[in-house]
């Protein structure tokens, strides 16, 4: 059989956010779909699939997922604009109505999966996504059950009812690679439609099966980064473009960046389970280039400020058998007008204990066994998404309140959180005892200077060990949280009143915070302070129902009411509300809890990462606002430099550009120091 001259540009569909998700129990959240489908985008991939790992209407039934369908659609609405997003969808499992729901957050392409046996099931399916004008693949699972005779007739079934793609899929991961070029091909050239190839890697073969079919015409290639997917996983995205690009075809994927995001983003992701190959040894591969070398190019690529994987690749272009200091120079000479400096935000963490011992543990009774079942709970979820888990205590703002509660467990891009609210200092440290080092953060509510809280954070101090504590102010977190609802509600702030009622240390952060926004704010302690006309009214007091009926008096047509005590409304006014058909809201303090949080954590990551003195190659450098001498040099990071920023004039501020001469060869000294560390 002749080997069919394919296409020039290969397209890779990119299905972490998809087929990845099994590795997790299916736990990307949307905010890690935004981060991630972006992140994709900006790395040129132009396909980009997402949601539970069955596809569409997959949870619960196949396993909940940390979000819906509709969530997972909206987050990559959300932020992408040139790539195509899509989903899978089985029939049976899958619904038409799905299709459409696809199809109102701008889904760009669907993939209809069947069993190879049962592709007549796709038929329904296959039209109705044409109709809504999207790209149709049809995915033959299995595609080894038939022998390939039979598998043409249901390929060529799929093309007649409309696909625009007949991928071939080797769902168990077991074809080997000529019979991977056999399927493809005959269908290429039989069958005449756009080929696709989704392979599993347990035969250690995804990659060469998908470079295979590569070569027998197909043009939609399946890959998720590090490999990441069902059983032992799928073609390594990074891999892929790596060989394709070497192999002369068209990705239109930056080879570095997809590699940067593979090993920061999804790496850690991965837990301790089976990674992909990391950056530096595939662009080793990649370039033929032997690892005996790359001191040389380290100290090169320090001199000129050059990613050494660049360097790398331009000098195997010109020698891969003797490498010296004179060709790596004159190779980053010439790469020096086009060097790139990547950099890394992520926060590196380590839980120092047996995971499967702490899991298997008995949580325990009281307080004390519910705080651990919880904290295990998120140490679980973060373990499976590499994200920071976080527990917070609180004072409760319930004077009557004798017994701690636990509101909610949640989580976003970077952490997972749960909390308690507790009426006794006994109380919050019996939870901080049973939960140290099951969490990285004990963040500490420090609102509390008086009354039955006061000296909490200093006795929670006091038992805690291995987890590190923060704090934060709960106070603030509910202003934030009011403020962040009214400013959802009310987008645009001139001519609005709001009038809050209550609590005059909360009322009067609040009053600023709007006022900064434009609205007219005033503050009052009863409602029987009210005498003018507002749009908005805010209750303000904790578990006191001060907010009577005979306010709603003062409130204008089309105004609303928010509970921010909570409890601040009589119940005869919430009453009043639903009757007139006026909105009343109840403000959920997990968004101001949110920002607390993210404030605290970059604080405390400032300080113990990024700021502070320290020497690289013999040179002082400082990072972080660190106010230093004339001639420091200032670095993005202390603990985990990734480049230089300038010079320090001693004033706060940094040398001008026509001032640096004198500190070139000390600059070069520190960008070689930061290029060892970060390779060595």
């Amino acid at each position: 059989m002749s080997e069919v001259m394919p296409s020039k540009k290969i397209n890779i569909l990119e299905c972490t956010l998809r087929d990845g998700s099994y590795a997790i129990d299916y736990q990307f959240t949307p905010e890690d779909t935004a981060l991630v489908a972006s992140s994709l985008e900006r790395c040129g991939v132009e396909f980009i699939e997402i949601g539970h790992g069955v596809g569409f209407n997959g949870s619960p039934r196949y396993g909940v997922a940390a979000a819906t369908d509709e969530q997972y659609l909206m987050a990559a609405a959300a932020v992408l604009r040139k790539a195509k997003f899509g989903m899978f969808c089985i029939p049976g499992i899958g619904r038409i109505e799905d299709l459409e729901l696809g199809a109102k957050y701008g889904m760009g392409f669907v993939r209809i999966g069947t069993n190879v046996t049962e592709v007549e099931q796709a038929e329904p399916f296959i039209k109705r996504a044409k109709e809504l004008g999207m790209l149709v693949s049809s995915n033959l699972m299995k595609s080894y059950a038939l022998p390939i005779d039979a598998f043409l007739e249901k390929a060529g079934l799929a093309a007649h009812f409309g696909a625009d793609v007949v991928s071939v899929v080797d769902s168990a991961g077991g074809m080997m690679p000529d019979e991977v070029m056999t399927y493809v091909s005959r269908i290429r050239n039989e069958i005449g439609v756009a080929v696709g190839f989704h392979g599993h890697n347990n035969l250690l073969l995804a990659v060469a099966n998908t470079i295979s079919a590569v070569r027998a015409g197909a043009t939609f290639v399946d890959g998720t980064l590090q490999g990441m997917g069902r059983s032992v996983g799928n073609a390594q995205t990074e891999i892929l473009v790596v060989l394709l690009e070497k192999m002369g075809y068209v990705t239109g994927v930056n080879l570095f960046n997809i590699m940067d995001l593979g090993d920061k983003i999804i790496r850690p992701m991965m837990g301790s389970g089976e990674k992909g190959i990391d950056s530096l040894s595939a662009t080793l591969g990649y370039a033929q280039f032997h690892s005996s070398f790359l001191m040389i190019v380290y100290r090169v690529a320090q001199k000129y400020h050059l990613d050494p994987r660049e360097l790398v690749v331009k000098i195997s272009e010109v020698n891969r058998v003797s490498v010296t200091d004179e060709l790596a120079e004159k190779v980053a000479q010439e790469l020096e007008h086009m060097k790139q400096e990547a950099s890394s935000t992520s926060v590196a963490w380590n839980v120092n204990f047996d995971f499967k011992e702490l899991v298997n543990a008995h949580a325990g009774e009281g307080i004390a066994g519910l705080a651990k079942s919880i904290a295990l709970e998120i140490l679980s979820l973060a373990k499976k998404t590499g994200k920071l888990g976080v527990f917070t205590i609180a004072g409760t703002l319930d004077q009557k309140k004798q017994s701690a509660s636990f509101p909610f467990i949640r989580q976003n891009a970077v952490y997972v959180i749960g909390n308690a609210e507790v009426a006794s200092v006994a109380q919050a440290v019996e939870i901080a005892k049973s939960i140290d080092g099951l969490v990285d953060y004990i963040m500490v509510d420090v609102d509390h200077s008086h009354g039955p809280l006061m000296g909490m954070v200093r006795s929670v101090k006091t038992v805690v060990t291995k987890s590190k504590i923060l704090t934060y102010k709960d106070y603030d977190a509910l202003v934030s949280a009011v403020d962040s609802l009214i400013s959802q509600l009310c987008p645009e702030a001139e001519g609005i009143n709001i009038a809050i009622v209550g609590n005059l240390r909360a009322a009067t952060k609040l009053q600023s915070k709007l006022e900064d926004r434009g609205f007219r704010v005033r503050c009052v302690t009863t409602s029987s302070e009210l005498r003018e006309p507002t749009d908005l009214l805010v209750g303000l007091t904790h578990f006191e129902a001060t907010v009577d009926v005979t306010i709603l008096d003062h409130l204008a047509v089309g105004g609303m009411v928010i509970d921010a005590g909570p409890g601040s409304l009589h119940s005869d006014t919430i009453e009043k509300c639903h009757e007139k058909g006026t909105p009343v809201y109840r403000v959920d303090m997990r968004a101001g809890l949110s920002g607390e949080i993210i404030n605290a954590l970059e604080t405390e990551e400032l300080v113990q990462r990024i700021m502070g003195r320290g020497v690289i190659e013999g040179v002082d450098v400082i990072a972080g606002g660190v106010l230093g001498k004339k001639g420091d040099i200032v670095v993005d990071s202390i603990s985990h430099p990734t480049k230089v920023i300038g010079v320090a004039d001693g004033q706060g501020h940094l040398i001008a550009e026509n001032e640096l001469s004198s500190y070139i060869a000390t600059l070069q000294r520190v960008s070689g120091g930061i290029a060892k560390m970060r390779f060595v």
